[in-house]
């Protein structure tokens, strides 16, 4: 190699002086912010969108609902085992009225557990027979009626100190089955009756059950003290509405 080969080769190696105090590093271009009002173009877009996809979700809610609504409607209206309801009753008449002059002067609550079964000789339970349990609850009154006494009913002393009452024995009134609080606990019934069902209603079996729920509860009063209290409230009551009147001893009787 000659001389001026190897000062050919030195001068078309030669590299542009860079900068001195760099390290050697190309300089970083300088960052561009985002003109303020184009970022507050993009925040009001984005805002419009978010807003529109809520209101869109919910129109889409409310028309689905909508239509649901309209499809039961017409499905209600073509359903041919639709039921209802028609009320033909006519306005009560009175058919008779009676003046009463009774007076309660006690009262018993009772509740009993009626439990009636029917069965079907030879024939299992599932197939024919019925049972039914019923919680009944009623009432029964003591009553003293006033409606047959006259002027010999009472008599006052000669020094009028003292008022003699002679009344009726207390009488225990029908029990009275209060419906709303009573309520069956079972009523099983066969397959032949319950086919038997479908054409005509079988309703003497609850009847049967209240009516026998009514004699327990009126035998169940007859053995009580309710005649008893009904006395002891009826001279209580005589007692504070014929002193006042003067009279120093108000006895009242019985018989």
């Amino acid at each position: 190699m000659t001389g001026t080969e190897v000062q050919t080769e030195q001068v078309g190696s030669r590299t542009e002086p860079t900068p001195s105090g760099s390290g050697g590093a190309a300089p970083e271009a300088p960052r561009r912010r985002m003109p303020a009002g184009l970022a507050g173009v993009l925040g009001f877009v984005l805002g419009a969108a978010l807003t529109a996809g809520l209101v869109a979700g919910a129109v889409s809610a409310l028309r689905d609902d909508f239509r649901d609504a309209i499809w039961r409607t017409l499905l209600d209206g073509l359903n041919p085992f639709t039921t209802g309801q028609v009320d033909r009753s006519e306005t009560p008449v009175l058919v008779s009225m009676h003046d009463l002059a009774r007076f309660v002067a006690a009262e018993a609550q009772y509740e009993v557990l009626v439990d009636l079964e029917n069965d079907v000789k030879y024939v299992p339970s599932w197939l024919a027979g019925e049972r039914i349990v019923l919680a009944v609850n009623g009432s029964v009154d003591a009553y003293v009626d006033f409606r047959d006494l006259d002027e010999d009913a009472i008599e006052i002393s000669d020094d009028g100190t003292t008022v003699t009452v002679t009344l009726p024995e207390p009488e225990l009134a029908e029990p009275r089955i209060d419906l709303d609080a009573s309520r069956a606990l079972t009523e099983d019934r066969g397959l032949v009756d319950r086919v038997g069902d479908l054409f005509d209603a079988d309703t003497d079996a609850r009847q049967e059950a209240l009516a026998t729920a009514q004699d327990r509860i009126s035998d169940a009063a007859a053995g009580s003290d309710l005649d008893e209290r009904a006395r002891a409230n009826t001279t209580a009551t005589l007692e504070a509405m014929l002193s006042p009147l003067g009279y120093d001893q108000v006895v009242v009787e019985f018989g």
